[in-house]
């Protein structure tokens, strides 16, 4: 069967997408190859922080350069990532730290697999959590800072004449409603994820505040919540830096 949607949804990546699909295509096995290769690199005992910093730089330059080009949006949005996910990653280690986040949760503890697992692994797991949260904020802080420079790029490619601060106006407008989407889908990701845990967590009975301290719910929960605030604070850096590129010409 996965082989069924696989064919599917390359089929229709390339059907609909034309060139673009295809260059999507190269993006996205150009992405798994290099998330496999930090899971050997980590395997290996090199420090999870530091794969998934060198990971998200690769990604980054694929993503965006690759796919998008190496023009001047594509170049205020690799900034603006850049900047962003700098900024945010000492909260993350707070956060991380604060959570007492890694390792197995309660779910997993009770599980009779749980039997057959090693812990002898010699892997820091919470840092190795600490990377998910640094991947999936990577994810969502890409999406809105591509959108908000291609939209700014178009609007000051129909008018040239407007200044600095009209740009960046006009990409904080368009910004609000990137945003109030990407939140829902972060949201409805989050969702779609947990609905069976919630369903098992109050099936046995946990309490709303057993329930938000559970480590099962609360690494999920911290990992959107991060890139949901990813996602705001690139809004106002991209608009900026974006404007800023395009005034300098």
């Amino acid at each position: 069967m996965i082989y069924i949607l696989a064919a599917v949804f390359f089929l229709l990546l390339l059907i609909v997408g034309g060139d673009r699909g295809a260059v999507s295509l190269i993006t996205l096995v150009g992405n798994m190859l290099v998330f496999l290769a930090a899971v050997v690199a980590m395997a290996a005992r090199i420090h999870p922080i530091l794969v998934t910093v060198a990971g998200s730089v690769a990604v980054n330059c694929i993503t965006i350069l690759y796919q998008n080009g190496t023009g001047k949006k594509s170049i205020s949005a690799l900034l603006s990532v850049g900047a962003v996910m700098l900024a945010l990653l000492v909260f993350v280690f707070w956060i991380g730290g604060k959570m007492h986040i890694g390792g197995l949760n309660e779910i997993d503890m009770k599980s009779d697999l749980s039997l057959y697992y090693s812990f002898n692994i010699h892997v820091d797991m919470r840092m190795v959590c600490i990377s998910m949260i640094i991947i999936g904020l990577l994810g969502a802080v890409m999406d809105s800072a591509v959108a908000i420079s291609s939209s700014i790029y178009e609007v000051y490619d129909n008018n040239p004449d407007l200044g600095t601060k009209e740009l960046f106006e006009s990409g904080i407008a368009m910004g609000k409603d990137v945003m109030a989407t990407t939140l829902n889908t972060l949201n409805f990701a989050y969702i779609g994820e947990a609905l069976m845990l919630i369903l098992y967590l109050r099936q046995y009975h946990y309490s709303l505040v057993s329930m938000l301290n559970a480590k099962a719910f609360l690494q999920d929960f911290a990992c959107i919540v991060i890139s949901a605030i990813g996602c705001i604070l690139v809004i106002p850096v991209c608009a900026g830096i974006t404007a800023k590129i395009l005034k300098e010409q």
